[in-house]
């Protein structure tokens, strides 16, 4: 990859074809640096996302150029003019504008608490900062929208529209060439080893993306361990055999294995579940018997077939049919036979002769006669000895005769054709109705019921269905109507056949097991089938299984994209382009000029991790030693400085530097060089200092106004609207005489508002209060005016340049000192005054004249200096 363009534009080239996740963790180190297990957890999803996990709502982000800083083009210079309209950052207070120098030096001075991080967190965020830190709202004002502000500035030296920032955005791509330094900002940091390492604006990122690989590396690593521990039993201690086609299917399952072919053969009819029944029973038996035992089975389920067909025959349609034909025959020859009767009887006493009734009574007459009362005579009997055989009186001359006529007509032909086709009729009857269809007359069918269950309903069908063909028939023969005549099922019969035949066959298969090899075919088809009943139950762990198996391939998809080659190959690119000889020497010069010769150290290449390359600072006398232990605090401070300094002196523009707190009280061995440096870059480009080190703003104004650069003093200062207050100058603490006593001069007018309302009380403590600031006005009138600076308390050095204006100093202007001094010591509370004296406070205008009599005390003073 060839190294053109800037670091970022290297980056942003490099990530295109890369996967999403990688360009997503890219865009948030950009933004953020260093990621945290929040990110590190939703990276992975993304990884998985790309992966082809399904059910991840998590989107990727990627890197783009609105995300990256884009540098100013050659010659061009970008300056900060404002930070106005702020809102929802820390406690700041509304309506405020923070306004800087656009062509020198802004100093913001400003105690711990006041608002100075508020707005220096602004500028990291809009702006080009390593740690860019966290904007938070107001934890008191219950405000939850991301901060907001308008900045303005001026791009060489032509003001553009405002620039509307706000928390959540990506920074602007005009903004992005003004650079933050603060101490976590640093390019040089102590490592836990205590090794001082360098890392370049850009290098850190490839470092920062290849720990981002190997913390989803080490968790998919472990949910990989997870995934194959997961693995059901069914199928580390499988129950089905290896060789079966069961097996083999299951033994192959991968991700998108088609489950088709298992689902058909997990669908096991009855007749294959009953022969594996059969089989296990039977291949743990004596096989000898267990073939004798289906023999026996085989007749008996012959025999069932015919006793079933023999039923089934009875009720057909040509034996309904059949019966029904009889029942006619005898119907109509009954007839016959009846009118035949009213013919012969049509004038007898009593109705109904020749009919059924009548003729039942006649038969059980003439078998009484011929069998016991008459035994050997011919029926009837009419001698003169015989006498009635149904009411036993003697039998006369009309009534032989009567009977005589009675038996002829009985025996004539039609009688005799009724009554044998009655018979017929009613023996075919007699038949159907005799005909047995309990279950307990076909007790296979109960053994039917566990080994072949369907053929088994079938017969309880058919014989339900002949039970009701014979009720139909016979309510129908007997005229009291009858429904529509069901079917017998067709097939019952020849079911039972094959099934005869199945089992004879299965006997004799039996019977050729008792050899090895046809015990060897059996078992194998024993095998087939007990895996296919198994199916039922596997089936729904192999879909688990082919999902477990699908999220170890994307786990290891996911796993593949955790190599760090790219990522080496791309830290070595910007290392190539970013730490040349060049820089070298240029970091060289910068620590020159901050540390004189106190601080010996250079840039070394240490190896890398995870291929990125690593650089650190080590020193000259000896590369061995560990730095972070030699280096003071301040050196440190010095050698981060320096290494910031290097990496911008080498950019082709000079926009602006902001330094928030660059020097803290452990650095007050190098707090001048640090001024002296930043106000020799204040000659070049815009220079924006937030501080609370009132001895380091001194040293820069001072310096500042001796290089002529333009320096813009602001204090900033909390009040009950909130913090970031501002106020041109500074507070009074670190004011200058002249700032002092134009405060004093509005202090001595708003006293006298208090004075002309009658308000005593209020008025005698602002005079009082007056008097402390004048007294103190004095004393660092001393220090500012008559010594001229030449010894400032905790300042580091004597200025002897100007110890010849101490000479103009005369007798009367210490008289005027001292008169001036004891006069604010009469009316300061920091002396008790005298209880009997109770004096009043001296007149508003007379606060006014002691005012004027400093600043007269002062301008003269002046003025003797410039004749000296």
């Amino acid at each position: 990859m060839a190294a053109t363009g800037s670091v970022f534009e290297i980056i942003l080239q490099w990530s295109r074809n890369k996967p999403d996740w990688q360009r997503d963790a890219l865009r948030r180190i950009v933004a953020k640096r260093t990621l945290d297990a929040d990110d590190h957890q939703e990276l992975a999803l993304l990884c998985k996302r790309g992966c082809g996990f399904p059910g991840i709502e998590v989107t990727p982000s990627p890197l783009g150029a609105e995300h990256v800083p884009s540098m100013a083009t050659a010659g061009e210079k970008v300056a900060l003019t404002s930070i106005r309209d702020v809102m929802g950052v820390n406690r700041l207070a509304p309506g405020q504008e923070l306004s800087f120098e656009p062509d020198g030096i802004t100093i913001v001075y400003g105690d711990n608490g006041v608002g100075k991080s508020g707005y220096a967190r602004i500028l990291k965020r809009a702006c080009r900062a390593r740690s860019p830190g966290e904007i938070l709202p107001n934890a008191f004002g219950g405000g939850a929208d991301a901060g907001s502000a308008t900045i303005g500035c001026v791009v060489s030296g032509d003001p553009i529209a405002p620039l509307a920032w706000t928390a959540a955005g990506s920074p602007h791509a005009i903004l992005s060439s003004v650079s933050v330094f603060d101490r976590e900002c640093g390019m040089v940091h102590v490592r836990e080893r205590n090794e001082v390492a360098f890392r370049p604006f850009g290098l850190d990122i490839p470092d920062e993306l290849a720990g981002v690989c190997q913390a989803i590396r080490t968790a998919l690593t472990a949910e990989q361990g997870a995934v194959e521990q997961a693995r059901d039993s069914a199928f580390t201690e499988p129950a089905f055999g290896s060789g079966t086609r069961v097996g083999r299917l299951l033994g192959a399952l991968a991700p998108g294995t088609d489950l088709g072919p298992l689902e058909k053969l997990s669908n096991l009819s009855a007749e294959e579940r009953a022969r594996l029944r059969r089989l296990e029973e039977d291949l743990a038996r004596d096989l000898v018997r267990a073939s004798g035992e289906q023999r026996e089975l085989a007749r008996a389920v012959r025999r069932l077939s015919e006793e079933l067909d023999r039923v089934f025959g009875a009720v057909s349609d040509a034996e309904l049919a059949q019966l029904a034909a009889l029942a006619g025959t005898a119907r109509s020859k009954r007839s016959a036979a009846s009118l035949a009767a009213e013919r012969a009887f049509g004038g007898s006493a009593l109705k109904g002769v020749g009919e059924a009734t009548w003729r039942a009574l006649w038969d059980a007459a003439r078998h009484y006669s011929e069998h016991v009362a008459y035994e050997g005579h011919d029926f009837p009997r009419t001698d003169a000895e015989a006498v009635c055989v149904l009411c036993h009186q003697p039998i006369s001359e009309g009534t032989g005769d009567l009977k005589l006529i009675f038996e002829e007509f009985v025996k004539a032909d039609s009688e005799r054709e009724a009554r044998k086709a009655e018979v017929a009729y009613e023996e075919a009857l007699g038949k159907l109705s005799g005909l047995s269809l309990r279950m307990s007359g076909f007790p296979l069918r109960r053994q039917l019921s566990v080994t072949h269950p369907d053929v088994a309903a079938a017969i309880l069908r058919g014989l339900a269905t002949v039970r009701l063909r014979r009720w139909i028939c016979t309510r129908a023969l007997a005229d009291r109507g009858a429904g529509p005549m069901p079917v017998v099922a067709a097939g019952i019969i020849g079911t039972l056949t094959t099934l005869a035949d199945d089992t004879q066959a299965y006997a004799k298969e039996l019977l050729t097991a008792v050899d090895p090899a046809g015990r060897v075919r059996l078992v194998a088809e024993r095998d087939e089938l007990r895996d296919r009943a198994l199916l039922e139950a596997l089936l729904p762990k192999a879909r688990i299984e082919m999902a477990r198996l699908s999220e170890l391939a994307g786990l290891k998809d996911c796993l593949s994209e955790m190599a760090t080659n790219a990522i080496t190959t791309l830290g070595n690119t910007i290392a190539d382009k970013v730490i040349t000889p060049k820089v070298r020497d240029r970091f060289q010069e910068e620590i020159q000029k901050l540390a004189a010769h106190r601080v010996r150290v250079d840039i070394v290449r240490s190896g890398g991790r995870y291929g990125s390359p690593q650089y650190q600072v080590r020193l000259f006398a000896n590369e061995r030693a560990k730095v972070g232990e030699i280096l003071s605090e301040g050196e440190q401070t010095c050698v981060a400085l320096a290494a910031f300094l290097t990496e911008l002196a080498t950019a082709a523009h000079g926009s602006t530097l902001v330094f928030d707190d660059p020097v803290s009280s452990l650095d007050h061995r190098w707090r001048r060089k640090v001024a002296e440096r930043l106000v020799e870059e204040g000659g070049v480009r815009q220079i924006i200092v937030f501080t609370h080190d009132l001895v380091f703003l001194n040293d820069l104004h001072a310096l500042s106004i001796d290089g002529r650069i333009p320096v813009s003093l602001i204090s900033l200062t909390h009040t009950s609207a909130g913090a970031g207050v501002v106020n041109q100058g500074l507070p009074w603490i670190g004011a200058k005489v002249r700032e002092r006593l134009d405060a004093l001069e509005k202090d001595a007018r708003a006293a006298k508002v208090l004075y002309d309302d009658n308000r005593d009380d209020e008025y005698g403590a602002a005079a009082s209060h007056f008097f402390s600031r004048l007294r103190s006005t004095w004393e660092r009138a001393l220090e500012e005016v008559a010594f001229n600076c030449v010894i400032q308390r905790h300042r580091d050095y004597i200025s002897t340049k100007d110890l010849r204006k101490v000479a103009s100093l005369t007798v009367a202007n210490v008289e005027d000192f001292a008169a001036g001094f004891k006069r604010c010591c009469n009316q300061t509370e920091a002396h008790d005054p005298s209880p009997g004296r109770n004096a009043a406070p001296l007149r508003p205008d007379e606060l006014l004249k002691a005012v004027g009599d400093l600043r007269a005390w002062v301008d003269q003073l002046r003025e003797q200096q410039k004749g000296v």
